[in-house]
């Protein structure tokens, strides 16, 4: 085969592999598919370490420009004394700005990129805290300030408290604390306060609070320990067990428990502990107190706006602690003013037609108020609350427009109120009567307010079905008379309402008497009625009552004579006795005038309840 030959048959298995790889669509919705690269599939990551630790650095060298804000936290500037704790000398802090300023500006030296200037510094005793920032920031930067909080001695001492200063780059508050807490092993307790009364105690002005800021670092000399022996920390170092250290960590253990630097939060450890050396050596503390390795130097941050980049500690071996630096990149936010005050007015020109009175102490409900105030499309309506009801006519009360399927259907009485809760009866009933009676009318469906008249009885049945009506029953009003008809159902009877009902029977027939008077008041019969007879003349004839006699058979019953039966209460009891042969007629007269004949309707009476009789007089013999 020539070379000719050989470079064609490479050229067709090129094509060949393309085509088979690339070319078919079948295959290639199928790579697309193991890659997650398909529509509504999550993207398929290869690992490649490599790779990523390459696309990290190069994003590292593309953030690589210097700083724009320097924070630099010292402690123990200064020899302590009586003199220094109770007043404080400025001149060991100024030869420390000067150095520091001289340090960093070093590096910016056959760079375009600008100088530091010194922002802002503050100092309490031996702490101090120098504020660095770029010249080229210093316009975006506004409202600077600083305090200090004394913790030692009970507050009155500065050996030990804090020094903060605060800003507002651009938009973002941010807040720079740093801090020396109480020493000693077993101290973590006043430690633990000391932190909450820095937190609390330190204030700017507008009565401002570390907590009032959008990002907060603070950084110092904290002096938490280990909670391990001296040995055994020692042989964990020269092991490199930092994990178990990390455990054994008092700030740690604190911050877990929720007792200190609440929402705070660290960046792993990657470094031995920073206490306590000897002075310039690497070597941990080799004097008669032997003190135990610990992580007393510490860097906290608080901000959803932070990252941290770095956090080690810097070889600097003229301090019995090695310095801690953190490297955060922060992001803040920028508002035009001029668009934001144009937006702001013309908001207010929208809302101001509409406003409502709300309470100013009620955000939440405000909040709520002013939500959803535009429409989120055209043609439809706001958004929805409970102080914003737009189906209701601007507030007015909500009237039902419900109308009964059928002019005589009524709304159902008897139905549950609540119209979620399981109930067998009918929504609508119907109502078949004569005549509509006088009286009050209810709003819903023109329904009588007054029950149906005495001896009457409302019985449902099953409306006809009507195709697109609601479910109804049918009410029919039928006489007395028909109360013995087997084919009706059981009466519903109504109360009146208007009247009380009648009182029980006594057990024994009630009777007036005084003795010597010669007077037998008028005796009660077993209805509760008094007889109609006189007494001063005699006439017991007259009487509409049945006599014992009749009662037991002798003559005409109670039925047989026209009267309603006793009522099932008075079964066995015994009759009243005869009226005396001098006796007094009674009569009482109704409201419009005409008096009870003897022979009325009982059932009436009856039902009418008892009567009051006026107190009887006794007759004095002539």
């Amino acid at each position: 085969m020539s070379l000719a030959g050989a470079i064609a048959d490479a050229r067709k298995s090129a094509t060949r592999m393309y085509i088979n790889n690339f070319a078919d669509k079948g295959r290639q919705n199928t790579i697309d598919m193991l890659l997650g690269r398909l529509v509504e599939q999550r993207p398929v990551y290869l690992y490649d370490p490599v790779n990523d630790l390459v696309n990290y650095e190069l994003r590292e060298r593309s953030h690589s420009r210097q700083p724009d804000i320097v924070a630099v936290g010292f402690q123990e500037i200064v020899e302590l004394s009586p003199q220094q704790i109770m007043s404080t000398d400025p001149s060991r802090r100024q030869v420390w700005e000067q150095a520091v300023r001289l340090a960093i500006n070093s590096r910016m030296r056959g760079s375009t990129e600008e100088e530091y200037v010194l922002l802002r510094s503050g100092q309490l005793v031996g702490a101090a805290l120098l504020i660095f920032v770029r010249s080229s920031a210093l316009r975006k930067i506004k409202n600077v300030e600083g305090s200090v909080k004394k913790t030692g001695m009970s507050g009155m001492a500065g050996n030990k408290g804090a020094v903060a200063i605060r800003m507002e780059y651009a938009n973002t508050r941010i807040c720079l604390v740093t801090a020396h807490l109480a020493a000693g092993f077993a101290n973590y307790e006043q430690r633990n306060i000391d932190y909450h009364t820095i937190s609390h105690g330190l204030r700017f002005q507008r009565n401002r609070t570390i907590d009032d800021h959008d990002t907060v670092i603070w950084l110092g000399d904290f002096n938490y320990r280990i909670g391990l022996s001296d040995d055994k920390v020692r042989r964990l170092i020269q092991a490199g067990d930092l994990g178990t250290l990390y455990q054994n960590d008092q700030l740690n253990l604190q911050m877990i428990a929720g007792r200190v630097f609440p929402f705070y939060a660290e960046s792993p450890i990657t470094f031995m502990p920073t206490y306590k050396y000897d002075n310039g050596t690497d070597k941990y503390d080799t004097s008669e107190k032997a003190r135990i390795p610990a992580w007393c130097d510490r860097i906290l941050r608080k901000g959803n706006n932070l990252k941290q980049i770095d956090y080690a500690t810097a070889p600097l071996r003229f301090s019995d602690h090695r310095p801690v630096y953190a490297t955060f990149r922060c992001t803040v936010e920028s508002i035009d003013e001029q668009r934001k005050g144009d937006l702001s007015q013309i908001l207010y020109e929208r809302r101001k037609p509409n406003a409502t009175l709300a309470r100013a102490d009620d955000d939440e409900k405000a909040h709520e108020d002013h939500a959803g105030y535009v429409s989120v499309a055209d043609g439809l309506p706001p958004a929805s609350s409970d102080r914003r009801k737009w189906w209701l006519d601007h507030g007015l009360a909500a009237r039902s427009q419900i109308q009964p399927p059928q002019n005589n259907a009524r709304l159902n009485p008897i139905r549950p109120s609540n119209p979620f809760a399981a109930a067998h009866e009918p929504d609508w009933i119907m109502v078949e009567r004569s005549e509509e009676p006088e009286g009050p009318v209810n709003r819903i469906g023109n329904l009588p307010m007054v029950p149906p008249s005495r001896g009457s009885r409302v019985s449902l049945r099953p409306p006809d079905p009507k195709p697109g009506t609601s479910h109804l029953s049918s009410v029919q009003v039928s006489s007395k008379d028909e109360l013995a008809s087997p084919s009706l159902p059981s009466p519903r009877r109504f109360s009146t309402g208007s009247r009380k009902p009648a009182p029980p029977v006594p057990e024994k027939p009630t009777s007036l008497s005084k003795s010597g008077a010669g007077f037998i008041g008028p005796t009660m019969n077993a209805l509760g009625r008094f007889p109609t007879e006189d007494p001063m003349k005699g006439n017991s004839s007259n009487t509409p009552f049945p006599s014992l006699s009749a009662r037991k058979g002798s003559g005409p019953t109670a039925s047989q004579s026209g009267q309603p039966p006793p009522r099932p209460g008075n079964k066995g009891r015994r009759p009243p006795p005869p009226a005396a042969s001098q006796s007094r007629t009674l009569s009482v007269s109704r409201g419009d005038g005409e008096k009870d004949s003897p022979q009325g309707n009982l059932l009436d009476q009856e039902d009418e309840g008892a009567r009051t009789i006026p107190p009887l007089q006794p007759l004095r013999p002539t």
